[in-house]
């Protein structure tokens, strides 16, 4: 060896063996090492490592490389367990079992060499299932592992097997894991059954995969037993069983029901209700049953067909009269319970209605009047008695007040105390002893003397209409009362009757009576019954009805539309009806000349009749009667009539005169007539006559309603005549006077003047007015227009021009900032018309106003035009002085490029044989000295492309390079769609094509010459055309680098 910064070599050692420790050495140094072999001729050459050795302590602590921790071995079979580690210096091996040292036995031993050791178990049991741990120790440390080990095997029995529920056809059964599950995870569980009286046990399921179970089916008091077994893939375990167990509901029948009553009786229904029983068993009560019997028999009998869910039922098989009894039977899940107590014997009878009108008819200082009303039902048995109770208000308790049977109606309850409130309230009672709910109270009475009102007690049957028959007896009392006794006054429709002939009245202290006899129609109407004493007055009405035939229609009766053969008859229904309905009329007539009367309708059912057939100059009279159910009523007759129509022709129109006239039409105008005869003007007849004519011939077909009409069909230049006839039910009258003559022409009016004339402009010395046509050019066309104007201050007109065919002028010489007022006529052929309204003052001075652009939406819009064609783009405006117009156009003078126009109105500009460059945004500006405004117009010319942009080559090599370039700043008249690459040598003149479906912004060109130079050319090309071509401006040379070179020359 040779240390580091020594010459010499040391002999460390001789040995014969292939491998040697060298001890001595200086921690942390560098040494060189070399080796010679020897033999009897000598010493070999030695032989050198190649790099020097430092000198330090290489010892390293345990490491275990297991591949895994888990282990698993079926009951019976061997287990071996190799833990290969390695460490330096080599350690020594401890195996530990749950916490303890390994006892090795015959069965159990361990092997351990320097690399590896092996843990080896004969016949694996289920005891050596566990956690095992290898520890390994040497100077440097100390290293452990854990390792599991399964034993596979049958599992152990289920634990704590339970009943958890039982009935009376199901059992729940659950169950704790097995304590021991042979090593791996359960799989199910099987559940059997058997009877007690059996010693065969019957599967249940062999499936279960939780630990619990319910088994149904089961037999209702069949005493069972149950087991359950645990099963792995490795077999099944031993079953844990149960005690017997009897299948039977967890609770018992429910009580009796309580307090069964009849809550309401009649004689087909009876309603009885219960209360719910003390105990339900354990278990909700689900429905009740019902027997009932009556009182006589020993013989129950359910009422119900389906248990009653309410505690309550309503019994509708009961026979009137009798008297029954009933029981309940509450039922839940474990059956029905026993049944309750009977009811009360009660008696299938109607209950009687309550007293009613229960009033207090008199109060002293010590006792209270009652009277009462007897029930409407007596509840199928005779009200025998009433009970009279009364209670003292507030807080006092309901008190009988007769001890011995009432019959009347009536009662006095005495010995009162003075000041005190009662009520009161009666009962009935009738022989069936049934008593009827109370009456309605009579609210809180205080026993003391005081004035009470009047009131008054009708029998409800006066409520509504009385009908009686004719001749009947018509009686009409009431039940009064009031304190001091009231003054009785009874009147019919408003008037005060009393006693005398047919009418009797009587009055007592509490009752009053209106009796009329023999009762006829006239007896109908309103009575009216007044009670009045100081306490007040009141007022009761009864309306009667006495069936009787009913009275004469009501009159007049009246004729209408009569003529010289007919006229109708009207009339009003009888005011007395007779107590029913009018079912029709009878119309009779008569000849004034004769006594017989002739029936002319005898089922009229209105009130109106038409009369035909009559004779003209002969004298009617006519008669009407209403018929009811109870005959013919009395007659309602007329006047005398004679028959003879009531109108006549009717005068002639007059004032017919022509109002227009053209060359072929003539509008006739006339007045009505001054008698139109007695019946109203149905039209009018219009002829015409030429002015040497004798026959007069109609202008009309049809009558005419109007007091005008338009004859048509004339002949120009004739002069025409025209008369006019009216007409009406008796016919048509004497023709009017004929109109004067009038010749077919068309009119020569003068024109209507035009509307009010309105400024437009104005200037130092100018005013522009503009007008409209006039409404009525006179009948001839408007030939010009005079214009005139003055100084509001002046009253002569001056002529601004004297004729113009124009609805717009210019006035001019005015004087700058003088005010003036225009005006303007219509001329036709036949002179001048009235002037127009006058303008408002206006001053003559130039106007201001800020110029804006005067264009439609559509102009807006983008421009496409055609490469090569013209277009024109024109924009009208307005502005006040004009305002001056500049085209602009980025990067272009278009003073140059284009055709500019400008007037005062309008400016345009044309751009002749159109191309790509002529796209883009045309911008116009206005300016005077009110404002300034700006317009953009744009325009794409339909063209190719223009050459694509930053042509460079990149990526250079010995034989390829790649050619890149941008979109064209301008691409025509639609996206570029691809491009056309061309190549050219330095030496040729002529470009070679190597593609031209490239639709990217770069190429690859390949196989090209080393040290060659090259140029390229790229051309867009869109749905117009091929576009400019765009060529690298310097060649290209060929060679090895990336950056690529350019000959310089080129």
């Amino acid at each position: 060896m040779q240390p580091e910064g020594h010459d010499t070599w040391t002999k460390c050692s001789e040995s014969k063996v292939l491998e040697m420790t060298v001890n001595g050495l200086t921690a942390g140094r560098e040494y060189f090492f070399r080796v010679s072999a020897v033999n009897d001729k000598g010493m070999s050459e030695p032989k050198a490592l190649l790099t020097p050795v430092i000198v330090k302590d290489t010892s390293a602590k345990p490491v275990i490389n297991l591949l895994t921790n888990t282990f698993s071995v079926k009951v019976g079979n061997d287990l071996k367990i190799d833990v290969p580690f390695r460490g330096v210096p080599p350690p020594t091996v401890v195996w530990n079992k749950e916490g303890n040292v390994l006892k090795e036995t015959s069965r159990v031993n361990v092997q351990t060499s320097e690399s590896a050791s092996q843990l080896c178990i004969k016949d694996a049991a289920r005891f050596d299932a566990g956690a095992y741990e290898a520890i390994l120790t040497n100077a440097v440390g100390t290293t452990s592992a854990e390792i599991f080990v399964n034993v596979f095997e049958r599992p152990g029995p289920p634990s704590d097997l339970r009943v958890d529920e039982v009935s009376a056809d199901f059992v729940s059964l659950s169950w704790h894991p097995p304590l021991y599950s042979g090593g791996c995870q359960i799989t199910n569980y099987v559940v059997e059954k058997r009877d007690a009286g059996s010693s065969a046990w019957q599967n249940v399921s062999a499936t279960v995969a939780r630990s619990s179970i319910k088994v149904s089916r089961l037999s209702q008091g069949t005493e069972y037993q149950f087991r359950v077994a645990a099963e792995n893939r490795y077999g099944k375990s031993q079953f844990i069983e149960t005690d017997t167990v009897i299948a039977q509901y967890p609770f018992k029948p429910p009580g009796p029901p309580a307090n069964i009553h009849v809550v309401q009786a009649s004689k087909s229904v009876m309603i009885i209700a219960w209360g719910k029983p003390n105990s339900d068993g354990g278990s909700p009560i689900f429905g009740y049953h019902v027997e009932s019997k009556d009182q006589s028999s020993i013989l129950w009998t359910k009422v119900n067909r389906s248990p009653v869910t309410e505690n309550q039922y309503k019994v509708t098989s009961v026979e009137e009269g009798l008297i029954y009894e009933f029981r309940v039977y509450a039922e839940n899940l474990a059956g029905v319970g026993p049944c309750s107590k009977p009811s009360e014997p009660v008696a299938a009878r109607d209950r009687c209605d309550a007293p009613s009108n229960l009033t207090v008819t008199s109060v002293t200082n010590t006792s209270v009047s009652l009277s009462w009303d007897k029930p409407n039902y007596d509840g199928g048995a005779k009200i025998t008695g009433y009970i009279v109770e009364r209670k003292e208000l507030p807080d006092g308790c309901w008190l009988k007040c007769n001890f011995t049977n009432l019959m009347d109606t009536f009662l006095d309850v005495t010995e009162l105390t003075e000041g005190e409130q009662y009520e009161f309230r009666v009962t009935a009672k009738n022989a069936a002893e049934c008593f009827s709910a109370p009456s309605e109270t009579t609210g809180p009475i205080t026993v003391q003397h005081d004035v009470e009102p009047p009131i008054i007690n009708l029998d409800d049957k006066f409520r509504q209409a009385v009908v009686v028959k004719a001749g009947d007896l018509l009686k009409i009392d009431a039940e009064i009362y009031g304190r001091p006794n009231p003054t009785v006054f009874w009147l019919k429709n408003g008037r005060n009757i009393s006693t005398k002939g047919r009418v009797e009245i009587s009055a007592t202290k509490c009752h009053t009576s209106l009796l009329i006899r023999e009762s006829v129609r006239k007896d109908s109407g309103q009575y009216t019954l007044t009670l009045q004493n100081t306490g007040g007055t009141t007022s009761r009405v009864v309306t009667c009805k006495v069936l009787d035939r009913p009275g004469p229609p009501a009159g007049p009766l009246e004729v209408s539309g009569l003529s010289a053969e007919k006229c109708t008859l009207s009339w009003g229904p009888p005011h007395e009806d007779g107590g029913a309905e009018v079912l029709h009329y009878i119309v009779e007539k008569c000849e004034t000349s004769r006594v017989s009367w002739t029936l002319v309708c005898d089922d009229v059912m209105a009130t109106t009749c038409k009369i035909t057939k009559l004779l003209k100059g002969n004298e009617y009279l006519f008669r009407v009667r209403a018929v009811n159910k109870y005959g013919e009523g009395e007659i309602l007759e007329s006047e005398p009539i004679k028959a003879m129509d009531p109108f006549t022709i009717p005068s002639a129109p007059t004032d017919v005169e022509v109002t227009s006239a053209t060359s072929e039409s003539m509008t006739i105008n006339w007045k009505r007539p001054a008698s139109d005869g007695g019946s109203r003007i149905s039209g009018y007849i219009i002829e015409k006559r030429e002015k040497h004519g004798v026959r007069w011939v109609r202008v009309n077909k049809k009558p005419v309603y109007d007091l005008r009409v338009k004859a048509s069909g004339l002949h120009q230049g004739c002069e025409y005549e025209f008369r006019v006839f009216a007409e009406n039910a008796a016919g048509l009258s004497e023709p009017s006077s004929p109109s004067p003559l009038a010749s077919a022409e068309d009119p020569t009016f003068l024109p209507s003047p035009p509307a009010k004339p309105a400024i437009t402009d104005s200037s130092k010395s100018s005013v522009t007015l503009a007008w409209n046509k006039p409404l009525f050019d006179g009948g001839a066309p408007i030939t010009g227009y005079k214009v005139e104007f003055r100084k509001p201050t002046e009253e002569d007109w001056a002529v601004g021009v004297q004729n113009t065919d124009k609805t717009e002028f210019t006035v001019t010489g005015l004087a700058t900032g003088a005010e003036y007022v225009f005006t303007v006529r219509s001329v036709n052929k036949i002179g001048m018309s009235e002037p127009s309204p006058e303008t408002d003052p206006t001053l003559a001075m130039e106007r201001e106003e800020e110029p804006r652009f005067n264009i439609s939406p559509e102009m807006r819009k983008t421009l496409l035009v055609k490469d090569g064609c013209s277009f024109t783009l024109t924009v009208p405006f307005i502005g006040k002085p004009a305002p001056s117009v500049s085209w602009e156009k980025a990067g272009v003078d278009l003073r140059v490029r284009g055709l500019i126009h400008t007037s005062n109105l309008i400016t345009s500009i044309t751009v002749e044989q159109a191309t790509r460059d002529d796209s883009g945004k045309y911008t116009v500006k206005l300016q005077n000295v009110a404002g300034s405004a700006t317009l953009t117009l744009n325009v794409r010319v339909l063209d190719s492309p223009g050459p694509p942009s930053n042509i460079t080559v990149k990526d250079v090599t010995k034989n390829s390079a790649t050619v890149t370039w941008d979109i064209p700043e301008n691409e025509g008249g639609g996206p570029v769609n691809n491009y056309l690459i061309d190549i050219r040598e330095i030496s040729r003149k002529g470009w070679t094509r190597l593609t031209d479906k490239c639709r990217r912004l770069s190429y690859k060109v390949s196989d090209l010459e080393e040290g060659g130079i090259y140029f390229f050319r790229v051309t867009g090309e869109n749905e117009y055309g091929i576009g400019v071509s765009a060529e690298t401006k310097e060649g290209t040379k060929m060679t090895g680098t990336t950056d690529w070179e350019t000959n310089q020359g080129a």
